[in-house]
């Protein structure tokens, strides 16, 4: 009985998954509902030219990903100025990057580079334009680099990592993709930040054996707009309160990286 339990468990997981066969259309039509009332409050499209709010669930829809939602703008500036970073260090890593709303708004903070990961060619030549036309005077960082492959392929590099994620698929994909950042994490220690919006599969993270939560946050009755941190430190195994104390968390901290701080660096979006 004890065998049967965790199969018929993943099956009732998978679906009651908002993104699973059962509630996908629903969600689907909630998405676009709430995307409609999300644009016209924030204007983020209106106000800067972009292609970003409408939701996409493509034909050709692999079963493990999930579809295009965009991610609340002024979340993402809330997540970002949490996280107390070396400005010009680390790398921003979009995984499932879609039209590239993260991408956009990541800019205007102080990375190194800003990559956009994503499975489908419609959204990764939407993106494309979208960095395009993306050019507002607080920008930082215009070193942008776009792939169209699986993520689960993707090699990371040496530099400390911002890892961001919107539910962008399943567990197994989640498991590998957190496997991938052990294995360069271990091969070459270095900081690293895992964000996870709306953390339907956190298990994953917390399984993992250099990750560790360092915040959790967003509106409680607003559970699409709820996330988690974790980190790793550059020892790769450190306990939350290590990493709370060698990464820190006040965004204000002197010559961290800040909202408007550091000059841009003008480069041409690489598409692959």
């Amino acid at each position: 009985m004890a065998v049967l339990r965790q199969p018929l468990a993943n099956v009732f997981r998978g679906w009651l998954d908002l993104n699973g066969p059962l509630l996908a259309p629903a969600f689907y039509l909630f998405e676009c509902v709430r995307s409609y009332i999300e644009e016209r409050v924030e204007a983020f499209d209106k106000r800067f030219g972009t292609d970003t709010a409408a939701p996409f669930l493509g034909h050709d829809q692999k079963p493990a990903t999930h579809f295009y939602v965009p991610t609340t703008a002024s979340l993402i500036y809330e997540i970002l100025n949490s996280l107390a970073l070396q400005p010009d260090t680390f790398v921003f890593v979009d995984m499932g990057s879609g039209k590239g709303r993260a991408l956009l708004v990541a800019s205007e903070f102080a990375f190194a580079k800003i990559i956009g990961i994503e499975l489908s060619p419609h959204l990764h030549r939407i993106a494309g334009e979208n960095i395009k036309r993306y050019s507002p005077a607080s920008q930082q960082c215009t070193e942008f680099q776009l792939l169209c492959m699986n993520v689960t392929d993707y090699v990371y590099g040496p530099e400390p990592v911002v890892l961001f994620l919107f539910d962008p698929f399943g567990s197994e994909t989640l498991r590998s993709v957190i496997a991938n950042l052990e294995a360069s994490l271990s091969t070459q220690p270095r900081e690293a930040f895992v964000v996870y919006i709306y953390p339907q599969f956190e298990d994953v993270l917390q399984d993992s054996r250099v990750l560790r939560k360092v915040r959790e946050g967003g509106p409680p009755r607003r559970p699409w707009s709820r996330y988690v941190v974790y980190a790793a430190s550059s020892s790769g195994a450190s306990s939350a309160g290590s990493a709370r104390k060698e990464i820190g968390w006040a965004a204000s901290s002197p010559g961290r990286s800040k909202f408007g701080t550091y000059s841009p660096r003008r480069t041409k979006a690489a598409l692959i």
